[in-house]
């Protein structure tokens, strides 16, 4: 059999206030026709559906048209399990309307489905809490699904039913999954574990970082999941979280990765969806297929305005970063002639050289509150070690006029 597995899909997210809707349902386009085009039985999309626990209409309409078609005409299983990102109610909210296309919404680290048979022949014949087990027509055995959505240490306690407050969450989870590796996986079935957690290859993993704004679930490294806590009968392990694609360790241990890059600290990293290919007691075959659909992110830095605007026009379809060096603040008509050459500029920073000591002298501070204008003047001079040009005046004036 062959599973897609994808993550992190954030709809909704913005890049500071850049809306990305269009390249979001572009990419979604892309990973279902890759799923068309390499006859995926089954779709893994493990967690961060959304970008916030209440998404914009837009961006639920893009989830559910794009889970929909995923199931080719209801065909197709779909696993959905939520991340940290999602709001557990609002996943399984569907969930009846959801489970007779094949499509399984699963909120909770406790979520049980309903064992029944959809109209085109998906049946769940068995399952239990993080648990469920799927016979497809045209495979002649079972497919084992463990899953986890995100949990942390108060779910534990809230669906977990762990008491023991210093149990870790690694503990709990492996405990829980090696239960149910031994009461319903063995070698006659396909056996798959998704979760959304942070994991690593052990306790002397340096190399693994959570993105930049995700480091809240590992709070001191006691929720990070090893590979040694993972059941052995499991044959694949389809990941959320982390946002850049890859393997962990040697074992088919995969994170799928986000398909756009959405800061800029993933700037030009490629994007791919996974597609692995898996029999009954056999390795599985795993390979990564590129996402091409989204913009690039990329930080640039020049010193001229002339360069800047070169480049930039020469580089529409990107979205940038951009940083000029310069002696002197920039001008109204250089930030003016910088945004004409390009519409996807996300942050311009000017970096103005240290010109000499920044330490203002403040002794006539008394004085300088008397007049505002001397007073900005020394203040920004502190903070930038220039005088404030005319434009900068000028625009001091405006807002205190307003």
């Amino acid at each position: 059999m062959k599973i897609l597995h994808t993550s992190d899909w954030h709809l909704g997210k913005k890049l500071v206030d850049k809306d990305r809707q269009e390249e979001q349902e572009k990419v979604m386009d892309e990973i279902i026709g890759i799923a068309d085009s390499e006859g995926c039985d089954m779709v893994i999309v493990a967690g961060d559906l959304f970008d916030t626990y209440s998404p914009s209409s837009v961006a639920q309409r893009l989830f559910y048209s794009t889970i929909q078609r995923l199931t080719a005409n209801g065909t197709r299983p779909v696993i959905c399990i939520a991340g940290n990102h999602d709001s557990p109610e609002r996943v399984e909210s569907p969930e009846a309307l959801a489970d007779v296309s094949g499509i399984f919404l699963l909120g909770y680290p406790n979520s049980t489905p309903e064992v029944f048979q959809t109209h085109n022949g998906i049946e769940v014949t068995r399952a239990d809490e993080g648990f469920m087990e799927l016979l497809l027509p045209q495979l002649p055995y079972p497919i084992r699904i463990i899953f986890t959505p995100f949990a942390n240490g108060e779910r534990l306690k809230t669906f977990l039913g762990v008491d023991n407050a210093d149990a870790t969450l690694r503990e709990t989870l492996e405990a829980k999954w090696q239960t149910l590796a031994e009461k319903y996986c063995n070698t006659d079935g396909v056996n798959l574990l998704t979760t959304h957690q942070f994991v690593t290859h052990g306790v002397d993993d340096t190399d693994s970082r959570e993105p930049d704004d995700e480091n809240i679930i590992n709070v001191g490294g006691t929720s990070a999941i090893y590979l040694e806590n993972i059941p052995k009968e499991v044959q694949y392990v389809a990941l959320g979280h982390i946002h850049r694609c890859y393997r962990v360790g040697s074992h088919e241990v995969w994170y799928s990765g986000s398909p756009l890059e959405y800061s800029f600290a993933e700037s030009e990293q490629e994007k791919y969806v996974l597609v692995s290919e898996i029999e009954p007691g056999g390795m599985a075959q795993t390979k990564k297929i590129p996402l091409r659909n989204g913009y690039k992110l990329v930080c640039k830095t020049f010193d001229t305005v002339d360069e800047a605007c070169l480049w930039l026009k020469q580089n529409p379809d990107v979205w940038v970063d951009l940083t000029m060096n310069t002696e002197t603040f920039m001008t109204v008509a250089e930030t003016k002639a910088i945004y004409e050459s390009h519409n996807k500029i996300v942050n311009l920073r000017p970096a103005v050289k240290n010109t000499g000591d920044n330490k203002s002298d403040t002794s006539n501070i008394s004085e300088l509150v008397k007049d505002k204008d001397a007073l900005f003047a020394k203040f920004f001079e502190l903070k930038t070690s220039q005088k404030p040009n005319d434009d900068i005046m000028n625009l001091f004036h405006e807002i205190m006029a307003k």
